[in-house]
C-alpha cells in the first residue's frame, strides 16, 4: 500500500519545527510516506501535482497552510467532478465521508484522501484516516548486511514478508519489513529471533526501547557529552515516561569542565586530550560517580568543520558506554559528514555501545 504526504503552502516548508511535528503526526498513522510533495498554492502546477499524487498512492495526507485550505478543497472537488457543502464549518467536496474540525476523508476510486488544514501554533487537527499496519521497522545489532542477506531473506520470504534494510550505522541496519496480503509479521519476528538471539530488536524505535528496558529492570542511565552536545538527552527525553530511568546529562565543552565536573585528570588532557579514549574513560566515570546510575554513556570529538588535526581529522569521536560494575566499551570513530551528520552518528554509536554493555537489560528476548 503505498502513500503520499502532499504539503501545501510556503509557511509551512520553511518552518521546520512545525513540519517535523507534521511528520511524526503522519508517520503514526500512514508509515514513512513512500512520497513527499512540497508546494505553493499559487503554483501553476498545483493542480496536476495534486492528480498526480493521488494517482501514485493508495493513502494521501493534504496538509495546508490556513490560506491554502479553501483553495485544495476547491481543487478536489473539480477532481472528482462535485460541488462543494458547508460541512463543520468548513466548504469541502460534497462526498466527504467524515469530517471534524479542520479535517476531512474523501475516498476516489479505492483511494484514501485525508487533508487537513494547519495552524502553525496550534496542535494538529485529528488525522481521520485509518492507520496502516502492513509496514513495521526493525533493528539488526551487529550484522553485517552481507549475513543480514544471506540470513534474513530467505527467512522472510517463507513469511511473505518483504524486508528493506538501511544501514543506521556500522554494525546497526534498521529495516523495514512489510507483510504480504498472506505475510504474518508476527512470526516471522519469532522466526529472526531465534535465529539471531541477542541481535534483534522487535522495536520501531530503539530509544522507547532502551527507556522500556530500563524501566523494566528498575535501572537508570546518565550521559557525559562533549562534540554531542546534549543530544543524546534530547533524544531520550522526546520520550514520555523517561524521567523514571533518565537521571540526567553533563555537557561538559570545555577542558576545565571536564576536569571540574566529571573529575578528568588535568594529565589526561594534557598529554592525552579531550578527543582520547582515556578522557571518555574518565569522563564514564566521572558521571556515574556524580549520578549514582546503572549506566553511562560519554561522547568526545571533533564534529568539524574546523578544529582537525592531522592526528585527529574532523570525524574523529571517542564515544563509550559503561556499567557501575565496571563493564565498559570505548570506540574511536572516524565518521564523515557534516557537523550536524557526525554528531548524530556517534550519538547511535554510543547508544549502540549501551545495548553492548547492558545486554542481559536490552538485548535479551
Amino acid at each position: 500500500m503505498k502513500s503520499s504526504l502532499v504539503v501545501v503552502g510556503k509557511s509551512l516548508r520553511y518552518n521546520a519545527p512545525f513540519l517535523n511535528y507534521i511528520h511524526a503526526s503522519i508517520k503514526e498513522t500512514i508509515d514513512l510516506p513512500d512520497q513527499t510533495v512540497y508546494i505553493d498554492k499559487n503554483d501553476k502546477d498545483l493542480f496536476f501535482v495534486l492528480e498526480e499524487a493521488i494517482a501514485h498512492a493508495d493513502q494521501i495526507v493534504i496538509v495546508t497552510s490556513t490560506d491554502s485550505f479553501n483553495l485544495i478543497n476547491k481543487v478536489l472537488a473539480t477532481l472528482g467532478e462535485e460541488s462543494l457543502e458547508l460541512k463543520e464549518g468548513m466548504l469541502i467536496p460534497s462526498k466527504a465521508l467524515r469530517f471534524q474540525e479542520s479535517s476531512y476523508l474523501l475516498e476516489r476510486q479505492g483511494k484514501v484522501i485525508n487533508v487537513i488544514k494547519a495552524n502553525e501554533i496550534k496542535a494538529l487537527p485529528a488525522l481521520l484516516i485509518e492507520k496502516s499496519h502492513h509496514a513495521t521497522l526493525f533493528s539488526v545489532i551487529n550484522l553485517d548486511e552481507d549475513s543480514l542477506k544471506i540470513l534474513l531473506e530467505p527467512l522472510a520470504q517463507n513469511y511473505e514478508i518483504k524486508i528493506t534494510p538501511t544501514r543506521l550505522i556500522d554494525g546497526w541496519i534498521l529495516i523495514e519489513a512489510i507483510s504480504n496480503k498472506y505475510g504474518n509479521i508476527e512470526s516471522f519476528f519469532k522466526a529472526a529471533t531465534s535465529l539471531l538471539p541477542q541481535k534483534v530488536i522487535n522495536h520501531p524505535d530503539v530509544i522507547e526501547h532502551i527507556v522500556a528496558c530500563l524501566e523494566k529492570h528498575g535501572k537508570t542511565l546518565s550521559i557525559a557529552e562533549s562534540c554531542t552536545g546534549g543530544l543524546i538527552a534530547s533524544m531520550l527525553t522526546k520520550k514520555s515516561g523517561v524521567s523514571a530511568v533518565f537521571k540526567g546529562g553533563l555537557v561538559s565543552y570545555a577542558n576545565e569542565i571536564k576536569e571540574s565536573w566529571l573529575g578528568v585528570n588535568h594529565d589526561t588532557l594534557e598529554r592525552f586530550g579531550a578527543v582520547s579514549e582515556l578522557c571518555v574513560r574518565e569522563m564514564l566515570e566521572g558521571v556515574l560517580n556524580a549520578s549514582l546510575s546503572d549506566f553511562a554513556i560519554a561522547t568526545s570529538g571533533i564534529a568539524g568543520p574546523n578544529g582537525g588535526t592531522l592526528e585527529k581529522p574532523v570525524g574523529t569521536v571517542f564515544v563509550g558506554a559503561r556499567t557501575k560494575e565496571g563493564v565498559v566499551q570505548i570506540e574511536r570513530l572516524l565518521l564523515e559528514g557534516d557537523r550536524e551528520y557526525i554528531q548524530m552518528q556517534s550519538a547511535y554509536h554510543a547508544l549502540k555501545l549501551l545495548l553492548h554493555v547492558g545486554e542481559e537489560v536490552f538485548l535479551k528476548s
